[in-house]
């Protein structure tokens, strides 16, 4: 989720937590939700690893200040900062609590999503992605935003509405959880059993509907891939004029379509060698830790280089968004090969 979501989510479950009368030495209800949304943002502050380097960012975002582990000690680091700054008037304790609360939501708002976040961190990189929303949910971030504003409006009952929209989402993520399995049942019920086999089957949120989903069957050498609407009846299309959400919501085919996108994790011809070398380069490792689904992106021919790119399939959105592009150039001879990284429609060095 993006940080604003997950500060206000966890404003939001502050709120609901949030004692009916105010006993002294306790924070006011004001401090106890700016407590919880400060909170809430906190454990994507490990955008500072950024200052060491664009794939120390990469394998540790998500990582320890997301960690179920970690978050104990996160809350009692935050809650003691809380305390300095109403000068000493509550306890470090007193916000103890609450910050554990907006951690821990923090936390569940990442894991639903594609992108994998290391729940165990520091003591193992696993990382847990259910995949049943989009990074990015109008649907989720609306629920929050109409609870909040309702109490804002409503003094008297602020902690009812409160529990109540919290209530209302986590019903909206349980919802998703049934169409992860509508869609996931969809797929094994197109691909024939031979090939399932020897496949592993992803299925991940996509934008502008929780009806959207995109399926990916990962074979040893191959990807087959399809874009699916629940309860689409109809192929939509869209021109080239059209909007970027128009040709988004054209990529999605009704369930029963039997189409099928076939991806080669390597490229195809001439191309399978060098991209596999690219791919198995000792600099490449970061990246192969990051990379869930990679394949080739691209393949470019510069001036007396040879070059390939990879992407990986989590966060492709054909023919729209490919981000987290990386890959490597080599000379003619094909000796030595530089590893890069594809920022702002150009190779930058891979720091």
């Amino acid at each position: 989720m993006d940080t604003l979501t997950h500060a206000l989510s966890a404003a939001l479950a502050a709120r609901a937590t949030q004692a009916s009368t105010t006993k002294p030495g306790q924070p006011s209800p004001t401090a106890h939700a700016w407590a919880g949304f400060l909170a809430g943002a906190f454990p994507d502050s490990d955008i500072i690893m950024l200052l060491f380097g664009h794939t120390a960012y990469l394998n540790h975002h998500r990582g320890i200040t997301h960690s179920l582990v970690m978050a104990p000690l996160w809350a009692v680091l935050l809650a003691g900062i809380f305390s300095l700054l109403f000068r000493r008037r509550y306890s470090w304790r007193a916000f103890y609590e609450v910050s554990l609360l907006a951690i821990l939501v923090h936390i569940f708002g990442d894991v639903i999503t594609n992108y994998g976040t290391m729940i165990f961190a520091p003591f193992s990189d696993y990382k847990l992605a259910l995949s049943t929303t989009f990074i990015i949910d109008p649907y989720f971030t609306g629920i929050i935003v109409l609870a909040l504003l309702m109490g804002f409006f409503s003094k008297r009952h602020k902690r009812a509405i409160a529990q109540a929209g919290f209530g209302v989402l986590l019903c909206y993520v349980l919802a998703q959880g049934w169409w992860l399995r509508m869609a996931r049942e969809s797929v094994y019920a197109s691909i024939p059993e031979q090939i399932l086999r020897q496949a592993k089957v992803y299925v991940l949120a996509q934008p502008l509907s929780p009806f959207n989903w995109k399926a990916v069957v990962a074979l040893p050498d191959r990807y087959l891939v399809k874009y699916i609407n629940l309860f689409r009846h109809t192929e939509k299309t869209s021109r080239q004029t059209d909007n970027i959400f128009t040709h988004a919501d054209a990529l999605y085919l009704p369930v029963n379509d039997k189409r099928w996108e076939v991806i080669p994790r390597y490229g195809g011809g001439i191309v399978r060698p060098f991209a596999y070398r690219v791919w198995q380069a000792p600099a490449m490792a970061d990246i192969r830790r990051f990379m869930l689904l990679p394949a080739v992106q691209n393949v470019q021919n510069p001036p007396g280089q040879n070059c390939v790119w990879f992407s990986d399939q989590r966060f492709v959105l054909r023919g729209i968004r490919a981000p987290f592009i990386y890959g490597g150039c080599a000379g003619t001879d094909g000796k030595k090969i530089t590893i890069m990284r594809f920022a702002d429609g150009k190779p930058v060095p891979l720091d």
